[in-house]
């Protein structure tokens, strides 16, 4: 029995409406541009790959990136102390990326953009929201023009908890054909009042006609929405690092991958991807595992030699740190939802 996808976002129709904030420059110069590209990201004859075919080009680096850069928040909440977390500011982005510390969709993909706007490709930042947001805009991502056709747009997802390896073209009527991903299988879909959503694969759907909330079924398949894109609604950096300011000043209203699940890291191996959290307790998700990606549970200890050796950039203080201060927002969340019945 096919179901029909509820695909209403209800959040505030005011993001549907662009900001007027000023641009703000971000501080990445084209040599650092290079050098990531071909230190980091393993990516050689730059110029020669631009002038061969640069969708070919940008889906190299989205995939590398994936593969070298890490979605995280450990360095989100490294802090000593709650009250020392603090807004990022663009150098330190920079800076998280260059090291290999990656981050959230705003480090990682304001970071993407820079470097592409650097190589000549036409480049605006959107927002989305995951379907379960209080609030508008919570996750920044990239619409990238004119790179197979003139008036093509494709959205390049280098911020998402689940890797998404390529560009999207948004050419397709209804629905985008299936992709997969590091054993994940994906499609986006168009939605209410323009937004467009990122659909995942349920692997284990409920034996019911009644799907839960932003689930639906198409040809035999259970989905569920996982993030959706205001496209044409045209972001600034000014305005994120707007929105950033606001979510550190409301720990409670931060997104689900900041407190609700606890500490995040996922770390791409290419045909399988791995996602470590660490909240009331300690697991990891690999896809390599099985086809239903069960969680192993861990010990404190052994999540910490685990992330040693699967994500040696990050020193044993700083996951210490994070995994203690993601404890205290998620209480402070809890806390904000218990004051409100």
């Amino acid at each position: 029995m096919e179901m029909k996808p509820n695909f209403s976002l209800k959040v505030p129709m005011i993001c549907s409406k662009p900001d007027r904030g000023e641009e703000v420059p971000y501080p990445l110069t084209l040599d650092e541009a290079q050098q990531f590209l071909e230190s980091v990201l393993k990516i050689s004859d730059i110029n020669q790959r631009l002038k061969r075919n640069r969708l070919d080009f940008l889906n190299e680096f989205i995939h590398k990136f994936n593969l070298y850069i890490p979605f995280s928040n450990i360095v989100q909440f490294s802090a000593q102390s709650v009250l020392d977390m603090k807004p990022p500011t663009l150098e330190r982005c920079k800076k998280d990326i260059l090291s290999g510390l990656g981050g959230i969709c705003f480090r990682l993909n304001t970071f993407s953009k820079a470097l592409l706007d650097l190589y000549g490709f036409r480049t605006y930042h959107v927002g989305g929201c995951n379907l379960t947001d209080t609030i508008y805009d919570t996750h920044c991502a990239i619409i990238v023009c004119d790179v197979s056709y003139p008036g093509s747009r494709h959205i390049v997802e280098n911020g998402s908890v689940f890797p998404v390896n390529t560009a999207i073209p948004l050419d397709f009527e209804d629905q985008s054909p299936v992709y997969e991903f590091s054993k994940r299988k994906f499609m986006f879909v168009e939605g209410d009042h323009g937004v467009i959503w990122l659909c995942i694969q349920v692997t284990n759907p409920r034996r019911s006609s009644q799907l839960p909330k932003g689930a639906f079924r198409s040809k035999g398949i259970t989905w569920k929405l996982h993030l959706g894109y205001w496209t044409s609604v045209p972001r600034s950096r000014a305005y994120f690092l707007e929105r950033t300011e606001y979510r550190f000043r409301f720990p409670s209203v931060i997104p689900f991958i900041l407190e609700r699940a606890g500490l995040h890291a996922r770390r791409d191996h290419g045909t399988n991807f791995l996602l470590a959290s660490a909240g009331d307790t300690y697991f990891l998700k690999n896809t390599s595992d099985s086809e239903n990606i069960v969680p192993k549970i861990m010990t404190k200890e052994e999540f910490l030699d685990f992330f040693a050796k699967e994500f040696p950039q990050y020193p044993r203080w700083m996951v210490v740190n994070a995994i203690r201060q993601s404890k205290y927002i998620r209480k402070m969340h809890n806390y904000s939802r218990l004051s409100k019945l």
